[in-house]
């Protein structure tokens, strides 16, 4: 069975305070695009309809192009309609597709799209230290980290990923969204797109284990007969994929719209400025650093009215 990575949750770790604030990641001066806000082309904004309500993605084909590829390929042949997230685990993610490898068939597995070569040139950093790399912030509204000249997405909530087995070259089909902040699975699976709106949506979905996983997380072979498959698609109806959708095959005058904020900008830099000022709670005993964790920050994003 295709699956994701384990159930285990990563148990709670002490870290020393860091100085405040951190003067080796200071927030650098970034020039100003020439908008504030980026349209979200039609080939990269997909409309996915669940039982809980819509909810908007964008791809990310300049960090994963394969895997974008592969997706919109999927989502033209309607893969996914009709199907269902069928492994949705509190704090971890909620992932969709086929759910059984005999289904898998005809679909090519993917190489790992983790990190890549680029300059720093676009990028915003976030301004503060993180636990996981040496420098984080975002690139075209996307949470990214940096090291030694790669960059790489991260697994904050909302973010799009692709679902494998061990190897790192076997993922095809099955995707996840974080639903809890899994930055330890970054440069381990591939980030190809994010949410942009509708998260809530992901979040209300039933909480499910996939069939054949049992409760320490270990995969057994799932009974795959077909009324094993009708009565998993009663227990999953709650979490059922309508459809899914290109704006770019839709025609042009019905076509959603989207824009997030520009990163980096001048409105970017003074919200994530506004989000670690923590002294305008009066109810404060101690007031926190001037700090803000990555996968708190998602960038905002709005849509465009009908022409």
């Amino acid at each position: 069975m295709t699956v994701a990575f384990g159930a285990s949750l990563l148990g709670a770790c002490q870290t020393q305070p860091l100085p405040d604030p951190a003067p080796e990641l200071a927030t650098v001066d970034a020039p100003a695009p020439d908008a504030p806000w980026r349209e979200v082309m039609a080939e990269n904004l997909v409309i996915l309809k669940t039982t809980t309500g819509d909810v908007i993605i964008e791809l990310a084909p300049e960090a994963a192009p394969e895997h974008v590829a592969q997706f919109r390929e999927a989502v033209r042949a309607n893969l996914y309609n009709g199907e269902y997230f069928y492994r949705v685990i509190d704090g971890h993610v909620a992932q969709a597709g086929l759910e059984f490898e005999h289904r898998l068939e005809g679909w090519a597995e993917l190489p790992l799209e983790t990190e890549r070569a680029i300059g720093a040139e676009g990028f915003a950093p976030l301004g503060n230290t993180d636990l996981f790399a040496s420098q984080v912030g975002h690139r075209d509204g996307f949470a990214a980290g940096r090291e030694h000249g790669k960059e790489w997405l991260l697994h904050c909530p909302g973010a799009l990923g692709m679902a494998r087995d061990t190897p790192p070259d076997s993922g095809s089909t099955e995707f996840f969204i974080p639903i809890g902040q899994r930055r330890y699975l970054d440069r381990n699976y591939t980030i190809f797109g994010r949410v942009i709106s509708g998260m809530a949506h992901i979040n209300r979905l039933d909480r499910v284990e996939p069939a054949g996983e049992d409760e320490i997380g270990a995969f057994t072979d799932p009974d795959t007969s077909e009324q094993a498959f009708a009565a998993r698609a009663q227990a999953l109806s709650a979490n059922e994929i309508l459809s899914i959708g290109l704006a770019a095959d839709m025609p042009e005058d019905l076509r959603p719209r989207w824009e997030v904020m520009a990163t980096p900008g001048t409105e970017w830099e003074n919200l994530k400025t506004s989000k670690r000022d923590y002294g305008i709670y009066d109810a404060f005993v101690v007031t926190p650093p001037k700090r803000v964790d990555i996968c708190t920050l998602p960038v905002p994003a709005r849509a465009l009215p009908a022409d």
